[in-house]
């Protein structure tokens, strides 16, 4: 017999069941911004500007937010129900049970998910990897804007067209209010600053609140009626009607023009792009105001809520950090993360991680078994040889 030909084509078909059985996992780590539709949610490759895979829901997500760790996305579905997806397998985990209909999620920094509750007028505190579920105190009213960073242990909470701000320790389950003028659009987080950022109608403005002394540090007012916004990494950006701002604390300005209405930002965790939500399209911006890409959607895929991986997107880690990061005035660079490197998506680590998971490695103790198996047969087969 050719032993060679023999053991070759056994490597082959080890690879083959090593390949299989990981599959789940190999096939992933394209994403790099994951969107609520009615569809359910949807992972989009944005360099490629499509979407690689489709994880089915019913009822339809309405609200995403990541694990710190970038290694779980929690969804929100309208009803008490929190359901977890293993990012590395698009696996969909036990649902999480909440006191009360979830509208709105958050997770900061920790180990703590929260969830804003309106009609309980309160908010939800999950301790992931099987803690126990909270309640907190009654908040001013029905909270149903919430925002948090995987940089910052706090969270903010308000009530859309009211003027109550609340900021919320989840560890400890304080809440210290602030009330600001005018009605409460949209909120985020100032990404490691220690700030949220407050975009407010009747008066049209963005304001920055101090998350620890609840002062407010600068007003700026806007040109227009704003509905949405985003913290970059050294600017924030305000969506209204079709029409980008850029902030920087002073004065706005326009960033860019979208070809639809903004329904919702997510900046990319390293904060040089801004994935722009509209009817029956993705767009994705630069910090300059540039686009980048453009996803289009089928009417039935209309984006409700996005969620950005924490890591690098696909279009920082092709093009690297040649561009030093978008500036805020000349000779200004990207604020430098005071948090630990998030991980990344990089060749490198991808393939480590997928060496590291339980399936590939039940994959490769197959793969032995086969290798191990043949050899024993060709002993076998040749010792018989021998004999005849």
């Amino acid at each position: 017999m050719k032993i060679g030909k023999l053991l070759t084509a056994s490597a082959g078909l080890a690879t083959l069941v090593t390949v299989a059985l990981s599959g789940s996992v190999m096939a992933n780590g394209v994403g790099d911004l994951y969107v609520a539709s009615s569809a359910g949610v949807l992972e989009v490759q944005v360099s490629a500007a499509k979407v690689a895979n489709t994880i089915p829901m019913a009822p339809a997500p309405q609200s995403l937010a990541f694990s710190p760790d970038g290694l779980s996305l929690f969804v929100g579905r309208g009803d008490s129900q929190v359901t977890p997806i293993d990012i590395a397998t698009l696996d969909v985990q036990t649902a999480i049970t909440m006191p009360g209909p979830v509208s709105a999620l958050a997770f900061p920094a920790g180990e703590i998910l929260v969830g804003a509750m309106p009609t309980r007028r309160t908010l939800a505190f999950a301790v992931i990897h099987g803690g126990p579920v909270t309640e907190s105190a009654e908040l001013p009213g029905a909270g149903n804007l919430l925002a948090g960073d995987r940089r910052d242990a706090r969270v903010a909470v308000a009530e859309a067209g009211k003027s109550w701000l609340e900021i919320v320790d989840p560890a400890t389950q304080t809440l210290k209010k602030a009330t600001v003028a005018g009605g409460i659009v949209a909120l985020a987080i100032d990404r490691d600053r220690g700030g949220v950022l407050v975009a407010t109608q009747d008066p049209n403005a963005l304001l920055r609140i101090d998350l620890t002394s609840l002062q407010t540090t600068w007003t700026v007012a806007l040109p227009g009626a704003p509905n949405a916004v985003a913290a970059m990494a050294a600017t924030a950006v305000v969506g209204g009607g079709s029409t980008l701002w850029k902030v920087d604390g002073k004065t706005a300005t326009k960033l860019a023009t979208t070809k639809q209405a903004v329904l919702a930002l997510a900046p990319s965790d390293e904060g040089d792009f801004l994935h722009v939500a509209e009817a029956t399209e993705i767009e994705v911006f630069d910090a300059s105001g540039k686009l980048q890409r453009t996803l289009d959607l089928q009417d039935q895929l209309a984006p409700v809520a996005l969620a950005a991986v924490p890591s690098g997107s696909s279009l920082f880690l092709g093009n690297g950090s040649a561009k030093a990061g978008p500036t805020s005035g000349p000779g200004a660079t990207a604020a430098v993360l005071a948090t630990a490197k998030p991980p990344t998506t990089s060749v490198v680590d991808s393939a480590r991680d997928v060496v590291s998971s339980p399936p590939f490695q039940g994959a490769v103790i197959v793969a032995v078994i086969i290798l191990v198996a043949c050899w024993l047969f060709i002993r076998w087969y040749d010792r018989r040889q021998l004999r005849n």
